[in-house]
């Protein structure tokens, strides 16, 4: 903004902001509000939150056919607990506190999925994490990359299940079901 001067064509103590210039026949800085320019801009801005809130729902149905450890549809506390187990040793080692992740895990599915344990569909899954991502930012464009690092942190623990190094006994009903990733996660 500035006061008068050239380009407005006002008196010295009028405002002049671009719009009131380009009103005035000046040179304007932005289109008038409703010129084909500023619908265009307005329609790109409109396509873009629309692809970033897609991808945000792509995002979550990735993450949860990743935690779907036997792909039978639905999430059960053990597949949570488990993926799980395995982000924790590729953080902290293969010593990391499993009975703490069994505890964490166990106790939020308990309270944010089933009460009693039971295995979860997709809808509940997306829903328990909507109410993460909102929880962190509101921002759609955050929540992507919040669900890229999750869904990176899943394939990681996935391909972990098949490293020497991090496999135990408990592993085997889970191990010969998950191929190091799901078709379509690569």
């Amino acid at each position: 903004l500035r006061k008068g001067g050239s380009g407005c064509g006002g008196s010295s103590g009028s405002v002049c902001t671009p719009l009131a210039a380009a009103a005035r026949g000046g040179n304007a800085a932005l289109s008038p509000i409703g010129s084909p320019a500023t619908s265009a801009a307005a329609a790109a801005k409109e396509e873009r939150r629309r692809q970033i809130t897609l991808r945000v729902e792509q995002l979550v149905e990735e993450l949860f056919t990743l935690h779907d450890l036997n792909h039978n549809g639905v999430l059960e506390e053990v597949e949570l607990i488990k993926l799980n187990h395995k982000i924790a040793m590729l953080h902290y080692g293969k010593d990391a506190d499993k009975q703490a992740v069994t505890e964490k895990f166990r106790t939020l599915f308990r309270a944010e999925l089933d009460k009693d344990g039971q295995p979860v569909p997709y809808p509940k899954f997306r829903g328990y994490m909507f109410k993460v991502l909102d929880g962190l930012d509101r921002s759609k464009a955050a929540q992507e990359l919040i669900l890229e690092q999750f869904v990176e942190e899943a394939k990681s623990g996935r391909l972990a299940f098949h490293c020497h190094s991090f496999q135990s006994t408990t592993d085997e009903p889970f191990r010969a079901m998950i191929e190091p990733l799901p078709a379509g996660a690569r």
